[in-house]
């Protein structure tokens, strides 16, 4: 599959505790588990906006009151009424001509005409979970019903339901000619073609450039109750795109109002990141793309400190005397950069920084970045790799191939660039017996003290998750993704599982690893291999304990014939005799580890997204108390009872709606790492802000 590598890189961990080493980092403690934590188990931040319970039909409402219509969910109109094709002589000149005798007086029924033509009931393309890795956003093609020809004009038409009204953004991309009415008043018109996104590849390539272009868009006042919104499409009168089609999202605006329960605090950040926020005392580590490091505090979320983990920052002293226009140019931008906090000021410097050191020295700054690694880089980025702090310092590596050590007071002790021809997924640091362990395109050891790179290993070529630590035989190893064992001291090959060496994709998740045994999941949650590290047979092989095997049905789709890959992101949890794991489709799986016996299989009420750079589900499943905190991509957290059967406890939201410029859902990201817990405390990574779930 062509998209496998994406979702190796969501596996979103670092290192299990070693020996008596204070470690933090891969799943916050390294097993996911925190049964002492008793944090409030309902919370919600909730927009109290025109969005908020917004419906639409098709159909002209009977009454007031909504009925039975269907909700608008990720801000789609679900279903529409059409009519056309109408022939004109220039589609942009004669635009503007009303085909229906009263196009602001438009009240449509199915099956009637207007203009000779009749309207027909359409339904429109939503935001589908199941499909993986689409690349196109969900347009409303009208030329599918209508036929294509060039100069011709098409109209749709919905009812919106909004139960307090007010102001809503419409945000639109469209093949050529697009015009809307809101309640017979036009809000937009455009005769040519629209469009800034089009392909959610181009999430990644614009993050990568610094750029930041903005898809046509609209505001307008929605009453209380029904609305009626008209669109006109046309398409070109040249020989150029075949479009006749539109994807447009409503979204409350940024300044909309909230409502909300048990959020401690929330802290604005200055980018996103897939890595796992990581604790030690009072001080919360977060990553930030693409490529900084943020402390808070944990009480209140006031940032401590910030460091900049890059190429430039890898110059020795030495380096950057022998060039001026360091000194003379990229120092001054980088003062500015860190004093902006507006969002797309702080793109413009970054622009404007990566230009300049491109062009003092292009060898040394410009991104070795492949087709592949940009179409992804909208859900991987550099700081995919989650820290991991040993109680004095915290280590870094970013997925530009930079290591780089800090005290706890953010004083950088050393930084270490491992050059390569290609960029390749980061993957999660191993801190293991004084050698912080890193993975790019092969394994590299560095001196913990110094950050002198000590040996590598090319042998292992596979590794786009993580590298965990481990005791193996009574002695400290790493482990990597597919379950190859390292000696740290020299990068030696102590182990390697028969598959290890395959090209093809085995699975994206890391082992869960408690105490001496290791619970490797392979080909998605299907699979699960035990094994026990505590003695080693003589030729250095771990002792298999038990393989558990899924029952082919749960791969199969509803006929009973497709098939189903159920691809995981998160590490299995391991607790109370049952293991449990979550697929990227948002079904939960839980298996008897005594038996291997499957206890159940539920599909979550979840919401999460998928598309080229969204996976519905990623986060591992977390223990907290005496209950599984299960978390999608947006915003939402289920809560179910640990143990042989599915009981729901609660399910919490965080609506944070993001300043979009592009027709994609408005909901905050959240959360692609799974939460950590600290006492009557957890703690979740957005998009935008990093949140504290607890009392005030």
């Amino acid at each position: 599959m062509m998209h496998m590598r994406t979702l190796f890189a969501l596996a979103i961990c670092v290192v299990p505790l070693i020996a008596a080493e204070p470690m933090s980092g891969w799943r916050g403690n390294g097993t996911g588990l925190y049964p002492e934590a008793d944090p409030p188990l309902e919370w919600f931040r909730k927009p109290v906006g025109a969005m908020d319970g917004m419906r639409a039909s098709a159909l002209k409402p009977k009454g007031s009151e909504h009925g039975d219509a269907p909700l608008v969910v990720k801000g789609l109109i679900p279903e529409w009424l059409a009519i056309g094709p109408f022939a004109v002589a220039d589609s942009v000149k004669d635009f503007d001509r009303d085909h229906l005798g009263g196009e602001v007086t438009i009240e449509p029924v199915a099956d009637e005409k207007s203009a000779e033509q009749v309207w027909k009931s359409l339904i429109a393309p939503k935001d589908d979970m199941h499909v993986f890795g689409t690349a196109e956003m969900p347009f409303f093609d009208l030329a599918k019903t209508l036929g294509f020809k060039p100069n011709q004009v098409g109209y749709a038409h919905a009812w919106l339901f909004s139960p307090r009204g007010g102001k809503v953004r419409g945000i639109v991309e469209h093949g050529h000619g697009f015009k809307a009415w809101v309640n017979g008043k036009k809000v937009y018109r455009s005769p040519q073609r629209g469009s800034a996104l089009g392909f959610y590849t181009a999430i990644s390539r614009t993050e990568l450039a610094h750029s930041d272009p903005e898809s046509p868009r609209f505001e307008v006042e929605l009453r209380p109750g029904w609305n009626r919104l008209l669109v006109k499409l046309s398409t070109s009168n040249k020989d150029d795109f075949k479009d006749m089609r539109f994807c447009l999202r409503f979204m409350d605006p940024p300044d909309v109002k909230y409502e909300s329960k048990n959020i401690a605090w929330l802290t604005p950040l200055p980018g996103r990141s897939t890595s796992t926020p990581i604790m030690h005392g009072n001080r919360l580590f977060v990553m930030a793309e693409p490529d900084e490091l943020l402390c808070l505090d944990k009480t209140n979320g006031r940032v401590l400190w910030s460091r900049f983990i890059n190429y430039y920052e890898a110059l020795t002293p030495a380096e950057k005397q022998a060039q001026p226009a360091f000194a003379g140019k990229v120092d001054p931008q980088i003062a500015r950069l860190t004093r902006e906090k507006e969002r797309s000021k702080r793109l413009s410097l970054r622009a404007e920084l990566h230009k300049t050191l491109v062009g003092i020295d292009a060898a040394r700054f410009k991104l070795a970045a492949d087709g592949h690694f940009e179409s992804h880089f909208g859900i991987v980025g550099f700081t995919m790799p989650t820290p991991v702090c040993d109680g004095k310092h915290v280590y870094v590596w970013s997925g530009m191939g930079v290591a780089v050590c800090f005290d706890l007071e953010g004083k950088r002790e050393w930084i270490t660039r491992i050059p390569d021809e290609a960029l390749s997924y980061g993957s999660s640091p191993a801190l293991v017996d004084g050698v912080l362990v890193v993975f790019q395109h092969g394994l590299f050891g560095l001196d913990a003290k110094s950050g002198k790179v000590l040996w590598q290993q090319k042998r292992i070529k596979n590794n786009v998750a993580a590298l965990q630590g481990a005791m193996a035989g009574g002695k400290p190893v790493v482990v990597t993704q597919r379950g190859d064992l390292i000696r740290p001291s020299d990068g030696e090959i102590l182990y390697r599982p028969k598959d290890s060496q395959s090209a093809g994709d085995i699975g994206w998740a890391p082992s869960t690893i408690i105490g001496s045994r290791m619970y490797q999941p392979q080909y998605g949650v299907t699979s699960v291999t035990i094994t026990d590290l505590k003695e080693l047979s003589p030729a250095g092989d771990p002792l298999l304990v038990q393989k558990i095997a899924l029952p082919e049905m749960v791969s199969r789709g509803p006929d009973g014939k497709s098939w189903s890959d159920r691809w995981t992101a998160g590490s299995p949890l391991v607790w109370g005799g049952f293991l449990y794991q979550a697929d990227i489709y948002q079904v939960l799986y839980a298996v008897e580890l005594a038996t291997g016996k499957m206890y159940y299989r539920r599909e979550m009420p979840l919401e999460g997204l998928t598309h080229y750079n969204a996976v519905a589900m990623a986060a591992s499943p977390t223990l907290i108390g005496k209950h599984l905190f299960l978390c999608d991509n947006q915003g939402s957290t289920l809560i179910v009872q640990a143990g042989s059967s599915y009981r729901r406890i609660s399910q919490n939201k965080i609506g944070t709606v993001m300043d979009r410029k592009w027709p994609i859902p408005a909901q905050e990201t959240l959360t692609y790492s799974p939460p950590i817990a600290d006492g009557g405390r957890i703690y979740l990574r957005g998009e935008g802000y990093m949140y504290c779930v607890g009392e005030k």
